[in-house]
C-alpha cells in the first residue's frame, strides 16, 4: 500500500476554538464597592472536561493556587458522522482566481491581473460534534447570572464561522442547544462542597475539507499572447529582454474562461457561463470593464472570431467581423462581418421565407411569382394547395417558380445527410441546413474556448 500523504488543517480543532469564544466575555456581579456601584468579575473560559478540572483543582501541580470560581469549561463529548447532512458526496466544485501581480523589486502588489489558479474543491464530510458547557459556581446566584446571559443567545441556534478564507464553502456552522442538566457534584469528595456545575449540552455539525487541488491554468484558451512577427535579430535581442522592432506587432489576443458571448443581429452580447448579462454580484456586465485589464478595443480595426468548428483549437472555419462600440448598450459591440469568411454557398439564394401551410402566391402577403422566384418553407404545404403544380411539399424544403408551376428544387426529406448553405435575399442572412434543420448559420451564442478578441 501507497504512503498516505500527510495533512493537517487543524479543522476540528477551529470548530472547538469557535465554540469556546461563544462563551468568552460574560461577567458577574459580586457585590458593590464603598462607593455602591456594582463589582463585576469577568469569568474565564478554558477547555477540560469536569473531571479534568477537578483533577487540576484538587492535584495543585501545575499551580500553587487553587482555582477559583466563578469560570466555564468547555469539552467534547461525541463526534459521530451526520448521513442525514450529506449532499452529493461525489461532487467536485472548480472555481478560477486570478492573483494581483507581485513585484519582487519593491515587494508590493500591484494593481494589474498576475497568475490565475484553478481550485478544485471536493465536498466535505460531514459529522455532528458534540460539545459540553460546564459553568462552575460557587452559589445559585452566580449560576442564575452566567445562565440568563448564556441561554437566551440560543433559540435554539447561534451561527459561527470558522474561517475568512473566501474559498472555504464550509466556513459557516451553527451551534444547537440540546439539553440542560441544572446542578452536578460529581467532581469529587476532595473539593468543597461549595462548588456546583450546571451543565448544557450542544450540537455543532462539523464539515471536514480534503485538501483542495490548486493549478496554475496554462490552457491556451486562458493565456493572453502578444505576438510578433521578428527577423533573426530582433528574435535574439526579444530572447535576451533587451529591446526589440514592437512594430510588427499583431494583435492581443482575448478570450475568457467564464465568458460566452451571443451574437445576433449584428451585435455581439456578452454572457456568464449561465447565460446571464449579469455577474454574481448582480451587476451588468460591460465589455469596457472585462477588456480594460488586456487593453483598448479599437473601432474598427479589433476583430471577433466566432469558431464554428466543433474542436477549439481548430481555426479553419472561423467566422470574422470587425467591432464598434455599441452606443446605447455597454454590454454589446457592433459587429461587421467579413463575408469572405461565411461558409461557400451551396444552394442558389432564396426569395425569402414563408409558412407553406397559411401563406401561398397571391394571397397579400406572397407577390404573384415571376420565374425564379424561390421560398423556403417553414411549414409544409397541404394536398390540393394554391401552390400550382405542388400537390404538396414539406417542412424545411425550397420550392421553385419556373414560370408556369411550382416544384420542389430542394428535398429537405432526402438530403438530411449533407450540410446546406443559401443566403436569405430578403435579410442577407446566411443560412444553413444542417441535421434535418434550417437556421442562420453563424447568429448563435457560443462557449467559452469558441470565441476570440484580437484587440
Amino acid at each position: 500500500m501507497a504512503e498516505q500523504q500527510y495533512f493537517y488543517d487543524k479543522q476540528i480543532r477551529r470548530y472547538i476554538q469557535q465554540f469556546i469564544r461563544l462563551f468568552s466575555g460574560f461577567s458577574v456581579q459580586m457585590g458593590k464597592d464603598d462607593t455602591g456601584l456594582a463589582q463585576m468579575q469577568l469569568v474565564p473560559v478554558r477547555y477540560g472536561d469536569i473531571n479534568r478540572m477537578a483533577a487540576h483543582i484538587t492535584r495543585e501541580n501545575s499551580e500553587n493556587i487553587v482555582n477559583t470560581v466563578p469560570f466555564i469549561s468547555c469539552y467534547v463529548t461525541n463526534l459521530a458522522m451526520a448521513p442525514e447532512l450529506r449532499t452529493l458526496p461525489s461532487h467536485v466544485d472548480k472555481v478560477q482566481v486570478v492573483e494581483k501581480k507581485f513585484d519582487d523589486t519593491s515587494g508590493e502588489y500591484l494593481n494589474e491581473p498576475g497568475n490565475r489558479y484553478t481550485i478544485e474543491r471536493h465536498k466535505p464530510v460531514t459529522y455532528m460534534l458534540s460539545m459540553n458547557c460546564d459553568i462552575w459556581t460557587s452559589n445559585t446566584e452566580q449560576k442564575l447570572q452566567l445562565l440568563e446571559q448564556i441561554l437566551v443567545l440560543f433559540n435554539p441556534t447561534l451561527d459561527i464561522r470558522t474561517s475568512s478564507n473566501q474559498f472555504d464553502w464550509s466556513s459557516l456552522s451553527y451551534v444547537e442547544m440540546k439539553n440542560t442538566n441544572w446542578s452536578s457534584r460529581s467532581v469529587g469528595s476532595s473539593i468543597d462542597d461549595i462548588i456546583d456545575v450546571a451543565s448544557v449540552q450542544f450540537d455543532m455539525p462539523v464539515l471536514i475539507n480534503p485538501p483542495a487541488k490548486v493549478k496554475q491554468q496554462r490552457l491556451i484558451h486562458t493565456i493572453i499572447n502578444q505576438m510578433y512577427n521578428l527577423d533573426d535579430a530582433n528574435l535574439d535581442n526579444f530572447k535576451l529582454d533587451e529591446l526589440f522592432d514592437k512594430s510588427t506587432v499583431e494583435y492581443t489576443v482575448v478570450t475568457f474562461e467564464d465568458r460566452k458571448v451571443k451574437y445576433e443581429d449584428g451585435t455581439l452580447t456578452l454572457l456568464t457561463l449561465t447565460g446571464s448579462t449579469l455577474d454574481s454580484s448582480g451587476l451588468a456586465l460591460t465589455w469596457a470593464e472585462d477588456l480594460k485589464k488586456f487593453g483598448i478595443l479599437r473601432d474598427g480595426i479589433s476583430q471577433i472570431r466566432l469558431r464554428k468548428s466543433s474542436d477549439p483549437e481548430k481555426t479553419d472555419n472561423d467566422i470574422i467581423g470587425k467591432l464598434y462600440e455599441h452606443p446605447n448598450d455597454p454590454g454589446k459591440l457592433n459587429v461587421t462581418i467579413d463575408e469572405t469568411t461565411l461558409p461557400t454557398n451551396t444552394l442558389t439564394p432564396i426569395t425569402g421565407v414563408v409558412n407553406g401551410k397559411i401563406n401561398y402566391p397571391g394571397d397579400g402577403t406572397v407577390p404573384t411569382p415571376v420565374a425564379g422566384v424561390r421560398y423556403l418553407l417553414m411549414d409544409s404545404i397541404p394536398v390540393s394547395s394554391n401552390w400550382n403544380g405542388l400537390s404538396t411539399a414539406n417542412k424545411y424544403d425550397i420550392v421553385e417558380f419556373n414560370g408556369s408551376s411550382w416544384f420542389i428544387a430542394f428535398d429537405s426529406v432526402t438530403l438530411t445527410a449533407t450540410s446546406q448553405y443559401c443566403v436569405n435575399l430578403t435579410t442577407l442572412d446566411q443560412l444553413e441546413f444542417k441535421d434535418g434543420e434550417w437556421f442562420n448559420s453563424y447568429e448563435a451564442v457560443y462557449s467559452a474556448g469558441f470565441w476570440r478578441i484580437y484587440l
